[in-house]
């Protein structure tokens, strides 16, 4: 009996250990179904969350991410007010919200706009993105563009991505960045209004100089770029009195704040750009140098075309001056010219016609003191012209007297202007470079001078007969004494430096012509120069 209940214990014990193993197993089981329970509500709301705030966030990413942005961070899976973000070096940011205001904090930057805020930075760095909208969780996130894809924030203008606001930064890179958006070619180019120089009498006669349209600044566009072909005098003009600059690669300005217009000449061909300060529209024309005659022609065709160009207003680098000198003479007409730069000390004498083309501190002089020199414009200390082109009535030697660079071009006086050659009298010689002011504003219209053939002097003037393949002419005579020049015309007088008197004759037809005040002259020491213009087929 002793036994069998010593059994009966022990198993009534082992039936109660069993009892609490199952109910322990049932506790833990419970818990572990509650503690899953409530993982997968858990799951289920974040990842419901998460689903959520990337919908939201998709929509509000969409116009940034379809032009080239990318997502670096975002709060889908945290739902925090806060994202913190890590960003890389030479980019462009977008910090979006789904709802309210996104506040940045990355560097120097700081700033608060609705739902979408950009900057950008050269150096890698951090930023903090607050959303500031209250109550449910706001999606956020940054985006990142390269800054050289959209030109940094001088180039920010154009660009596709439009947050709500753009913050600083990025300007300590911005020259650099802006270059090589450039050397990419992404800027929209501007429109073309080739009937801009049709626009007046004035403009139109840019066009007949030679010049293009080639580019311009949209208002609201704060420049244009500009590439000039090799040899090309270009010319940009402001619809307003509007502050220009002229800005090379590396962001040097090589024109600073020129009123209303500016212009440059150059040998090789090169990008460039045009900065306005304001909100008109700029137009930018171009023309070959050697039609134009450098700087020194681009400036008579914008003066002729009522545009002011001050003397700090013309760009040319001092490696191409005599190249640019080069081409004032070949725009004059003249042939068997040379060039060289300016010696620093007299040099051998010339009689010949000389265009010079000055750096803005240069200085020269000539000698013998005593040789008549007449220079248009004028050559002045200190220069307020970068060329001028002079004759002296003796052999001069001219020479620099300041280290700045100054180069010459040489050629003989032309057969057409040879009467006057011997003539040494002040007056006289004066008349002679205003001649070839006169002869590049007509030779870069299609005329060409000419004597003898189809004229006769008259007592009381000149008849000039119409060539075959020629329409208009201009006329002008020349004398043995004052007033050495006279321009002909068929009605109004006009003098040197006025706008030529040009006059329609068709071929075989003839016209008489007369001065203001007649020439006092004997005929037969008289002479002719009749410019005369091809006509167009």
């Amino acid at each position: 009996m002793a036994a069998a209940e010593q059994r009966r214990r022990v198993l009534q014990g082992e039936l109660a250990a069993r009892s609490r193993r199952r109910r322990r197993r049932a506790a833990s089981l419970f818990l572990a179904t509650v503690a899953l329970i409530a993982a997968v509500v858990v799951a289920w709301r974040t990842v419901g969350r998460a689903k959520t705030l990337r919908g939201a966030l998709q929509k509000e990413e969409a116009p940034f991410v379809s032009r080239g942005a990318q997502e670096i961070a975002s709060n889908e899976l945290s739902g925090s007010h806060t994202l913190e973000a890590d960003l890389p070096a030479s980019s462009c940011f977008i910090a979006v919200s789904t709802a309210g205001m996104v506040r940045v904090r990355a560097g120097e930057t700081s700033m608060e706009a609705a739902r979408s805020a950009g900057w950008c930075a050269c150096a890698a760095g951090h930023a903090t993105v607050e959303a500031t909208a209250e109550g449910e969780a706001v999606g956020m996130a940054v985006l990142r563009v390269d800054a050289r894809r959209l030109g940094g924030p001088l180039a920010r203008p154009w660009a596709e991505l439009t947050p709500t606001a753009w913050g600083p930064g990025g300007s300590e890179c911005a020259d650099a960045t802006l270059d090589g958006w450039l050397a990419d070619r992404r800027w929209p180019a501007a429109p073309l209004d080739a009937r801009w120089l049709e626009g007046s009498p004035r403009r139109a006669t840019l066009g007949r100089a030679g010049f293009r349209v080639v580019s311009g600044v949209e208002p609201g566009r704060p420049f244009g770029v500009v590439e000039s072909a090799a040899g090309d005098c270009t010319l940009a003009i402001a619809a307003g009195d509007d502050v220009l600059s002229l800005r090379a690669t590396g962001g040097q300005r090589l024109v600073s704040r020129a009123q209303g217009a500016l212009a440059w000449c150059a040998s090789a061909a090169a990008m460039t750009t045009v900065w306005r300060e304001g909100a008109s529209s700029v137009i930018i024309l171009s023309g070959p140098a050697a039609r134009l005659g450098g700087v020194l022609g681009a400036r008579e065709c914008a003066e002729t075309a009522g545009v002011h160009l001050a003397s700090d207003a013309i760009w040319l680098r001092d490696e191409d001056l005599a190249w640019d000198a080069t081409s004032v003479l070949q725009a004059s007409g003249l042939s068997g010219i040379t060039s060289a730069e300016l010696p620093a000390a007299p040099a051998a004498a010339t009689s010949d016609v000389m265009a010079l083309a000055l750096s803005p501190s240069a200085r020269v002089a000539s000698e013998p003191a005593s040789a008549t020199v007449a220079c248009d414009p004028p050559l002045r200390s200190p220069p307020d012209q970068r060329a001028s082109v002079c004759v002296a009535a003796a052999p001069v030697s001219f020479w620099r007297t300041t280290d700045a660079r100054t180069a010459a071009a040489h050629a003989p006086l032309p057969l057409w202007l040879s009467l006057l050659a011997s003539h040494h009298e002040p007056d006289a010689v004066a008349r002679l470079p205003e001649l070839l002011t006169l002869a590049r504003r007509l030779v870069r219209e299609g005329f060409e001078p000419t004597v003898l053939e189809g004229v006769t002097e008259l007592q009381d003037g000149v008849r000039v007969v119409g060539r075959a393949g020629e329409d208009q002419i201009v006329a002008v005579g020349l004398g043995p004494r004052p007033p050495w020049v006279f321009p002909y015309t068929d009605g109004v007088p006009w003098d040197l430096g006025d706008a030529p008197r040009v006059i329609t004759l068709q071929p075989g037809s003839a016209v008489k012509l007369a001065s203001t005040p007649p020439s006092n002259a004997p005929l037969e020491k008289r002479r002719t120069i009749v410019f005369r213009h091809a006509a167009r087929r």
